[in-house]
């Protein structure tokens, strides 16, 4: 396997490669093999703007078998009159993120387990299939860490947004540094379930806790290039808004607690990528590398407001 990158707990590759493996497992009938059912546990709030065309995207996957639990938080919408209409369990619930994605996992009856936003559009109908034949080539992994890109239809601040925080990511974990495997990913249910599943205190960052538990478990993450899209953050207001949420937790935490990184680590880290998305700036052109800048310097300056204040 030509593995671009390998850590203790993190295998960086390709599709493609991947690919490559699945082809000679096939050869030794693992097609044949019944397939392990899929649970996609989506928490929803007001979501009706991009609930429809995520849960079409699941239910027209050519796959044997699927379930769809919504947790909501108290939609005023439409949202779970679409729900209803595609999923398999709903959910109301009111809490942390964290217990409602827990909520939906003890409800969940599959293998695996699909940890899914509301706004994730699967881009074809094979995906799924070739996402989990990659999981289940690697008996000891965790976790399949889904790439994520924005829609062809993306704001500028999608755009800016999505470069820059999976460019941080990777390059984090190309060094080791981090708990990586969180956001939309793919677990194995029975490792979920031995480290204690999502801490159900968690409304940020649920996702790297339960990342850094599994990473010290031993267990295995693997990095899947073959992409969803994530239709989030179409405005600057709406992206920080989020990071407002996000604070309190980190407060409550720490960031090296959550992010397993300390806040000079982050600075450096953030200097680097503005200095790469001038570069691309000027070798490509596209002007979305011009918001780059400016949304750190805001990021950095709710956190560093909120984060320091009694």
């Amino acid at each position: 396997m030509n593995i671009l990158r390998k850590t203790d707990n993190l295998i960086l590759t390709s599709s493609s490669n991947f690919s490559q493996i699945i082809f000679r497992l096939a050869k030794n009938n693992i097609e044949n093999f019944e397939l392990p059912k899929v649970s996609f546990i989506i928490p929803t709030l007001n979501s009706e703007r991009t609930l429809e065309k995520c849960l079409k995207s699941i239910i027209t996957q050519k796959y044997p078998s699927i379930e769809i639990i919504i947790i909501d938080g108290g939609s005023t919408d439409n949202t779970i009159s679409i729900a209803k209409e595609y999923a398999t369990k709903i959910f109301k619930f009111r809490g942390s993120l964290g217990a409602a994605r827990q909520l939906g996992i003890d409800h969940a009856s599959g293998e695996l387990i699909a940890n899914w936003d509301s706004d994730i559009y699967i881009p074809d109908k094979d995906w799924l299939r070739r996402a989990v034949q990659t999981l289940l080539s690697c008996p000891d992994a965790s976790t399949l860490w889904v790439y994520n890109i924005y829609p062809p239809d993306s704001t500028t601040v999608q755009k800016a947004f999505s470069w820059y925080s999976w460019k941080m990511m990777l390059d984090l974990a190309k060094k080791g540094r981090g708990f990586w495997g969180g956001g939309n990913s793919i677990f194995r249910k029975r490792m979920i379930e031995e480290v204690g599943g999502f801490n159900t205190e968690d409304d940020t960052g649920e996702d790297f806790n339960l990342a850094k538990k599994l990473h010290q478990k031993g267990y295995k993450t693997i990095f899947y290039d073959d992409y969803v899209y994530h239709d989030t953050f179409r405005s600057l207001s709406e992206l920080l808004r989020k990071d407002i949420r996000r604070v309190t937790n980190f407060k409550q935490m720490g960031i090296n607690h959550v992010m397993g990184l300390s806040i000079s680590e982050l600075l450096l880290e953030h200097a680097k990528i503005i200095i790469d998305s001038m570069i691309n700036l000027f070798k490509t052109r596209n002007h979305f590398f011009v918001m780059i800048p400016v949304i750190i310097a805001l990021r950095m300056f709710i956190y560093a407001s909120m984060y320091y204040l009694p």
